[in-house]
């Protein structure tokens, strides 16, 4: 690989995005004030609220990736079903089996506590509402556990492709050459080696990291550097080569909130917000003055030669000559109740733009279960268009890169023969995906239940329904697991044994009929030998 290429061609886009650099650190400082290192180099523990007088930005930011990630990606249910394009495949009892059982695998290796998904989701999550960007590094780590990382914006640029999906994505960080030496050992640069033998161990050393699609390369040959993304680590100074590989997947998830057309990075609901939190700081700021003022006024005092500047600082003393000779408040006028009532109607559209009324349940405690389900599910559709980026940009690649992951290592079972050459596509059974399908389950009930009305009146209406079919089609509506449906053989063999019960069960009355009827008989003859005698 061309070291001096792969360091111009991230020089050229990260002056592409400089503009954006200036934004996000706006909004960092205002919303977000952990990530605000974009344009600024602070040390660890440096103060970083120095700017928030109000933190309804940060809690409406806050609640927002939280309720992302309970609707989009709950780790208590599974959110994700795989489905092939051949709707009669995916009646297959086999195929179905054996997709529920592949499901059941990635769930269980993308939720288990050594992946770390949910806290690295958590934080891709927040940058994904706050800067409408956000990348996720999806890998490996020592045995064979899956690797989520979610990176800083700031260390990354991106590049699309020509259907506008990112493929490329170049990442700028420091490593100490200690680590360094740990991570590549012979194959540093002597300047590194120069410093580790210096003991100037805890030097920065800048790394490069670059995956592209990689043009030139045999694919007939299964090796690092024939995979069809590249990888390569270089040390940015020196342009030096440490590691060049390759993936079978592009190992990056980056998800755009929304696009500007002619722009690669996303924007997001903060940046909406951005001006109303600034002018709530600025209000908030100033109200809290206006009550000091008031709690602490300053005062008039008189004097007998001099005359000062009016001060209005509280407790501020102000020299004036009266023949009164008064000391008295200086009234400011300030009006605390509408100064709040206006911060208030801020704070609602802030939280408003975070969809923080959309999340939480509001209305009354007498409300019906019906009522709160519907209320639930038109929440859920007011946030529907936030999930057909999402599920394109972040849930899909998840979802694909770990297959290919856990399929390699030998941990899928075998595919049927069916499957041969047949495209499978992810389907999505979250809240936000359930509820967008939900008024096609909704109009078929309701039908069911019109229908069943009629037949008060015309009985053989209920006749025009595939009563075996209705069932299994409503629970992969809503994505119940196959396992509790009860497939084809299965089900003939329950009916069966049901009609063999049936039936033994008026058999086994006839013959303890008979049976009694018997012992009668044989009372009665018994009796009637004892009165002839």
């Amino acid at each position: 690989m061309n070291a001096e290429k792969l360091c111009k061609r991230f020089d050229t886009l990260n002056s592409d995005r400089q503009s954006f650099m200036s934004h996000w650190q706006d909004v960092a400082e205002y919303i977000f004030p952990r990530r605000a290192d974009f344009n600024v180099e602070r040390e660890a523990g440096d103060k970083r609220m120095t700017k928030i007088y109000d933190s309804t930005g940060i809690q409406g930011l806050e609640l927002l990736a939280a309720g992302l990630h309970g609707m989009a990606t709950n780790p208590a249910s599974r959110w994700f079903a795989l489905k092939t394009d051949n709707d009669q495949l995916n009646e297959d009892d086999s195929i179905r089996e054996w997709l529920s059982t592949v499901e059941d695998i990635i769930f269980s290796r993308l939720h288990s506590p050594s992946s770390s998904i949910t806290t690295h989701l958590h934080e891709l999550y927040l940058d994904y509402a706050a800067f409408g960007t956000a990348v996720m590094f999806i890998g490996t780590a020592k045995e064979d556990n899956l690797l989520f990382q979610t990176r800083f914006l700031g260390e990354c640029v991106i590049d699309e492709n020509s259907e506008g999906r990112v493929d490329t994505v170049m990442r700028s960080f420091k490593m100490t050459v200690r680590q360094v030496m740990q991570q590549w050992g012979d194959k540093v640069s002597p300047d590194v080696r120069k410093l580790f033998n210096d003991d100037k161990w805890d030097d920065k050393v800048e790394i490069l990291h670059a995956v592209f699609p990689r043009e030139d390369r045999d694919p007939s040959r299964e090796t690092p550097d024939n995979m069809p993304f590249a990888s390569v680590y270089l040390e940015k100074k020196t342009k030096h080569v440490l590691h060049e590989g390759g993936f079978e997947e592009f190992p990056y998830a980056v998800p755009r909130w929304y696009k500007v057309a002619g722009e690669k990075y996303g924007r997001s609901p903060a940046m909406t917000a951005l001006p109303d939190v600034k002018m709530l700081q600025e209000m908030t700021k100033t109200t809290l003055k206006a009550a000091q003022k008031i709690v602490d006024p300053p005062l008039m005092v008189p004097d007998e030669g001099q005359l000062g500047p009016v001060r209005t600082v509280p407790g501020g003393l102000n020299f004036y000559r009266d023949e009164q000779r008064l000391i008295y408040p200086l009234q400011t006028g300030a009006n605390i109740p509408i100064s709040l009532e206006m911060m208030q109607d801020l704070r609602n559209r802030i939280l408003s733009t975070f969809f923080v009324d959309q999340l939480q349940m509001t209305g009354n405690a007498d409300m019906t279960a019906t009522e709160v389900m519907q209320r639930t599910e038109e929440r859920m559709r007011l946030l529907g268009p936030i999930l057909g980026r999402m599920e394109a940009e972040l849930l899909g690649p998840i979802i694909t890169r770990v297959y290919g992951i856990l399929e390699r290592s030998g941990e899928l079972p075998e595919q049927p023969e069916q499957l041969d050459g047949v495209e499978w596509r992810v389907e999505y059974v979250s809240p936000i995906a359930l509820a967008q399908r939900g008024q096609k389950v909704e109009r078929a009930i309701q039908m069911l239940t019109i229908a069943g009305q009629m037949a008060a009146f015309d009985p053989n209406i209920m006749a025009r329904f595939d009563s075996e079919n209705f069932l299994p089609w409503i629970a992969n509506e809503i994505g119940v697991d196959p396992d509790i449906i009860l497939n084809d053989d299965e089900f003939a063999a329950k009916q069966q044994n049901m009609q063999m019960a049936s039936m033994a069960g008026p058999a086994a009355a006839a013959a303890d009929a008979f049976a009694k009827a018997g012992q009668g008989a044989k009372s009665f003859a018994e009796a009637g030998a004892v009165g002839s005698a």
